[in-house]
């Protein structure tokens, strides 16, 4: 295990009592300069789910200068991931976002230079490299079926019940057009799983290739016995062909280039699978073995499981290889550096509440933990907790976390050019 480093690596950070995040840890939200950090800033009093009804700033951070500038605002977001806030790919002006507008969630787009705001009738999620499109969920059927990761003021909305007309939308950026890029059912029939809950199916968490050119998306349904299953599925720009990566347990992943996925997943054969796709944990005969399995904890269980990252060939899943163990033994959320081969990622509290941030070497197994954040929210719910979702500056030398000290969010950033130089 890496040990922290006593050297402290924050270099600038969010006025304390602001209530400042950014929110998820798949988007860079540096200014192509590098100058200002794209973030969100809620009122102090906000730390429960049901405040996620209320507007709150889109601004951006100058560390520099000390100042933070509010340039709009919003009131489609969530404390996992925010409002998709992000920089538009191709230019070095626009922020991008999502919003509510007449009961139905629409994306804003605002050059931060010249002030003009333009709206779409969709919302965004995932850029293309180019910024010509964007890969989105329906975050209406988010707010019913996941709502730690929906706009709660979507769930007056009714979802869409008929499963071939739900799914992941495409938004073209320069013309306003959307379109449905794959179905849920279309996901769900593909390579299907028994499952006892067919209506809990919902796709979320697409990805684009660095090049552009492949999309990799979860497809998760909760079983009878309320646990959640996920599967993993890439395709091409066109979705004609679907690949299935993982499933069953499978958590927080970044593209390592092109063709090669890495996530945190679990590969126990399929009848573990089939198990728990049909909410069969719960039935007398599993029940004991659950208990023996839960006495053993932490390292142990998960080598028993298979549980870990790994690497994954889009072109030939099977060959999947275990990375970074045992350095790396718990779920966080990595970010992989495209100018290195240093990784960052993150883990969930330990007992004393305390997360570190690491980084990881990928060809040498050496792991450094870069700072130790002591981690004291006000409310155990785990819809509003606050992961650090480590993300890489645009020159790969700095790390911004989210933090949360007596209740309010801030955001840090690390230099760690000591590290990775």
């Amino acid at each position: 295990m890496g040990q922290p480093q006593s050297k402290n690596r924050i270099v600038a950070e969010t006025p304390a009592g602001t209530n400042c995040f950014i929110g998820f840890h798949d988007i860079i939200p540096w200014s192509p300069d590098e100058s200002c950090i794209a973030i969100h800033r809620a009122d102090p009093a906000y730390f429960e789910m049901h405040h996620c009804d209320q507007s709150i700033d889109i601004c951006l951070w100058f560390p520099k200068e000390r100042r933070i500038q509010a340039v709009d605002a919003t009131n489609a977001w969530n404390f996992q991931q925010g409002s998709r806030l992000q920089w538009l790919p191709g230019r070095s002006d626009t922020i991008a976002f999502n919003a509510i507008e007449n009961g139905r969630a629409v994306s804003v787009f605002r050059n931060v230079v010249s002030g003009e705001r333009r709206v779409l009738p969709a919302p965004i999620y995932a850029f293309s490299p180019d910024g010509k499109s964007s890969i989105s969920p329906n975050f209406t059927t988010l707010a019913h079926r996941w709502k730690a990761y929906g706009y709660p003021p979507l769930a007056a909305n009714p979802p869409i019940q008929d499963q071939s007309a739900d799914g992941l939308w495409q938004l073209n950026i320069e013309t306003g057009e959307e379109s449905l890029f794959i179905s849920t059912k279309r996901a769900a029939e593909f390579e299907a799983v028994p499952n006892a809950n067919p209506s809990s199916h919902f796709l979320c968490h697409a990805s684009f290739s660095p090049d552009g050119s492949r999309i990799v998306f979860l497809h998760r349904f909760f079983s009878s016995d309320g646990g959640l299953f996920t599967r993993m599925i890439a395709t091409d720009r066109q979705a004609r062909e679907l690949v299935l990566l993982a499933q069953e347990k499978v958590s927080h992943f970044d593209w390592i280039d092109n063709d090669t996925i890495l996530v945190w997943a679990r590969f126990t054969g399929d009848r573990l699978a089939q198990v728990r796709s049909r909410g069969m944990l719960n039935s007398p005969w599993v029940k004991p073995l659950l208990q023996v399995a839960r006495r053993f904890s932490g390292r142990w269980k998960k080598r028993m499981l298979a549980e870990s990252y790994y690497t994954i060939p889009v072109k030939d899943p099977k060959s999947r290889t275990r990375y970074g163990w045992p350095a790396l033994d718990a779920d966080g959320h990595p970010m992989i550096a495209r100018s290195h081969s240093w990784i960052v990622t993150d883990f969930y509290p330990d007992q004393s509440g305390r997360l570190p941030v690491i980084l990881y070497h990928s060809f040498r197994n050496i792991r450094r933990d870069a700072h130790l954040f002591a981690h004291t929210p006000c409310t155990s719910d785990t819809d509003v907790k606050c992961d650090l979702h480590p993300r890489w500056s645009r020159s790969e030398r700095m790390i911004a976390v989210d933090t949360c000290e007596a209740g309010f969010r801030q955001v840090r950033v690390l230099d760690v050019s000591d590290i990775v130089d």
